[in-house]
């Protein structure tokens, strides 16, 4: 069997395909996947940006319907920021585990920055009236060559589709040759798409079984899924009520509930000692997910999980239209969010 070659992007990779799960899961078989720190703080870095945009935003409001209205903010700039900045770290270690290269914050790499500036080495322009752009590239590079000198794969894939990369992959290459002894190439990020496209050997086609009960199935996905959102709660006087066990400050689809059922098994594993677990353990690929005032019961993800892999192995021509039903199922918890309410972000944090 061939050894398995690394796979690095660049932060530009993951502004174009958000959905990372996925990413890394199309690539594991033939790839070891590594994100840079670098990038995530970047990531971070520009949805902090974003948040503080709609932070000054509420300032403009309530400077322009002083006389109709108070704009009241439950939580500060800084809270939601730091609140932001652990959920996104949280998620890139939920996807990529140990696979995360690090990079150091010494005065010694910070001189090594300070020295390729003034040398205009990569990823610093050469040109004469150049700016000093390419600190953040020549970090993302220096941990690169840190990483594979003492850990990971033979042969490293870097794909980025940022030019200072590219238009210099013949110098990088050689000098990661002679740093670390391993080789790399530098790939524009189509390549991800190109490998995408390799048509696999044919596979014996899927035998469906016949169709069932429609009626029946509908019903089933629906008081399975309903199971995640509700739980029946019982009060000190005897009387039962229904109590959420999450909001959602964005409406789901269904590609993203194709990402929670497929990783329901994982997530089981994981908890498999609990009885139940709060629901932005489970359902959360970003901050949209707000824990209700119960958790989910272990009972009603294995439940979930059962149906999911029983409606792949014997309907697969229906699993896309299971995971648009319970995607239905699942914005019954939506509540849109208002001005004066915790501002979720519209991205993935990714």
């Amino acid at each position: 069997m061939d050894e398995k070659k690394a796979f690095v992007f660049d932060t530009n990779f993951i502004i174009q395909n958000k959905d990372l799960d996925r990413v890394v899961s199309s690539l594991q078989d033939d790839f070891t996947v590594y994100v840079t720190q670098v990038s995530i703080e970047e990531r971070i870095a520009q949805q902090c940006h974003e948040l503080k945009t709609k932070y000054d935003k509420i300032s403009s409001l309530q400077n322009d319907y002083y006389r109709i209205a108070k704009i009241s903010v439950k939580k500060s700039y800084e809270e939601r920021a730091e609140e932001l900045r652990v959920a996104v770290q949280t998620n890139y270690e939920r996807v990529f585990s140990s696979y995360i290269i690090p990079f150091s914050r010494t005065t010694e790499v910070f001189s090594e920055v300070l020295d390729r500036a003034f040398k205009k080495l990569p990823l610093f322009s050469k040109a004469d009236n150049a700016s000093d752009k390419g600190f953040k590239d020549t970090l993302i590079w220096l941990s690169v060559l840190s990483y594979f000198k003492e850990n990971g794969e033979n042969t490293v894939f870097f794909v980025s589709g940022d030019k200072g990369f590219r238009d210099n992959a013949e110098i990088l290459c050689k000098e990661f040759k002679e740093f670390t002894g391993k080789t790399l190439e530098i790939k524009d990020n189509s390549y991800y798409n190109s490998i995408m496209e390799t048509v696999p050997a044919e596979k014996s086609p899927v035998k469906q079984e016949k169709l069932p009960d429609v009626g029946l199935l509908r019903e089933q996905i629906r008081n399975t899924i309903e199971s995640l959102c509700y739980v029946e709660t019982e009060d000190y006087m005897g009387f039962t009520h229904s109590e959420r066990t999450f909001t959602t400050t964005e409406k789901i689809d269904a590609d993203y509930m194709e990402v929670i059922l497929s990783g329901l098994k994982g997530d089981i594993s994981r908890h498999i000692f609990d009885e139940n677990v709060p629901a932005f353990e489970i359902l959360a690929l970003d901050d949209r997910i707000v824990n209700g005032r119960a958790n989910i019961p272990m009972v009603a993800l294995e439940n979930a999980m059962r149906l999911h892999d029983e409606i792949e192995a014997k309907y697969p021509d229906l699993i896309k239209q299971f995971y648009s039903a319970s995607a239905n199922i699942i914005n019954q918890n939506y509540i849109a969010p208002s001005v004066n309410s915790d501002d979720a972000d519209d991205e993935l944090p990714f």
